[in-house]
């Protein structure tokens, strides 16, 4: 058995979880957010397989104060997951960004640092939170190896004519401007649970899958390779989010400055921050309190919903149609997994495409329960996979994954 840890830095938390590999056991999972807030306002949430859950508040000015919380807590002789952290064989981290250059995980090095630190403007508000959670891991364990798992990798295999944008050819030249994709590492995961539900090889597969949650992207990936992404050169792109926009006329934000006098930075705000389900329903950014609205009488609740399901069926097509047919689409997200109203709604008037819901399967089929929700004779598979990007980068950074 090897213990892998794996570490996730966000904007404003640090979430891990610790693997018995090869046997993929959680031996201790958790989560230290509101990282730079006043006073003792950081929460911590630790879970352990044998006795479950201890929380508490802890002070946390920056995410190398988190990471170092995060490993007391690991070694903490009552509550603790391991005697020492040189049990842990190998730390692997969830990166944002890998450019063009890492299509698959790789060591973490100096010049590997040095490659991360040059493109940190392609993902300014996430990449240099991932390199100081993984320099803090570097500082603490020098001599345990450390790697990095890369949220765009999966789409290096992008054709060129899905991944260049149809502007002038040196802004790809020059400034990088191109498609990269997002949610790689869940989207890798997803494809191989989908390929061992079906008992079939992923390379013999056309699979769509859809990662709904706060931020919601699709994918379309041909025979094991990723063909299609909805997520561009940012996470901006694509569907309906949360809070984000998804795609829209970029003709808007010059007009838009032009009427209210608002800067480029500020509109770009509104358009992460103050879009998406949250600005159209003018509630809430979560699906299940847009559902409940919508069943209450919300006329924008319902806009809201009805928008996200056009937006999303509009995918799914160009997918379907990309590929030539599809063998399964795949639900997963919060709002993937646990939205029985989303994936009937989606999936409604495509029987002709061979997409039946069997509403008891769909209705039953939440709460982290992954399964199969179409009819017996459908001819795509509808199934729901819970994501597991911790799992998919454990496997990674263990050495021994296999390709279904």
């Amino acid at each position: 058995m090897k213990k892998i840890l794996v570490v996730n830095t966000g904007s404003s938390s640090v979430k891990y979880k610790l693997f018995d590999m090869p046997a993929e056991t959680v031996v201790a999972s958790g989560l230290v957010e509101n990282i730079g807030e006043n006073g003792d306002s950081a929460q911590c949430r630790h879970h352990r397989k044998e006795d479950g859950e201890l929380q508490g508040k802890i002070s946390c000015r920056d995410h190398r104060e988190a990471i170092l919380d995060l490993f007391q807590i690991l070694v903490d002789k009552k509550k603790g997951a391991v005697s020492d952290l040189s049990e842990i064989a190998v730390v692997g981290h969830r990166v944002v960004h890998g450019g063009e250059r890492f299509s698959a995980p790789v060591g973490i090095t100096g010049e590997v640092l040095a490659y991360l630190e040059k493109i940190t403007s392609l993902a300014p508000l996430h990449l240099p939170l991932n390199i100081a959670g993984i320099r803090a891991c570097m500082e603490i364990m020098p001599d345990t190896d450390q790697a990095a798992c890369f949220d765009t990798a999966f789409f290096h295999a992008l054709p060129r004519s899905g991944f260049l944008y149809p502007v002038p050819y040196e802004w790809y030249e020059r400034y990088g401007v191109r498609r990269y994709g997002f949610h790689g590492i869940s989207y890798e995961y997803l494809s191989e649970e989908a390929a061992r539900m079906l008992d079939r090889p992923v390379k013999d597969l056309k699979i769509i899958a859809c990662h709904l949650g706060n931020g919601c992207s699709i994918m379309a990936c041909d025979r094991g390779a990723a063909c299609d992404t909805s997520m561009g050169f940012t996470p901006l792109e694509g569907l309906m989010m949360g809070t984000r926009s998804g795609s829209f006329d970029p003709a808007i934000l010059p007009y838009m400055m032009a009427q209210t006098g608002l800067s480029a930075d500020r509109l770009l705000n509104d358009l992460n921050t103050r879009s998406g389900l949250a600005g159209i329903s003018g509630i809430s950014r979560d699906m299940r309190d847009i559902v409940a609205a919508a069943e209450n009488g919300s006329d924008r609740a319902v806009l809201a919903f009805d928008m996200f399901v056009h937006i999303l069926k509009k995918y799914i097509g160009a997918y379907f149609f990309r590929m030539g047919g599809a063998d399964a689409l795949v639900f997963a997200g919060g709002i993937g997994e646990n939205s029985p109203e989303i994936r009937e709604a989606v999936c409604k008037g495509l029987s002709f495409a061979g997409m039946d819901v069997d509403p008891e399967k769909n209705r039953k089929t939440i709460h982290g329960q992954s399964g199969r929700i179409h009819k017996k004779d459908a001819g795509v598979h509808l199934l729901v996979i819970p994501a597991n990007e911790e799992l998919m980068i454990a496997r990674s950074v263990f050495g021994k994954k296999e390709r279904p």
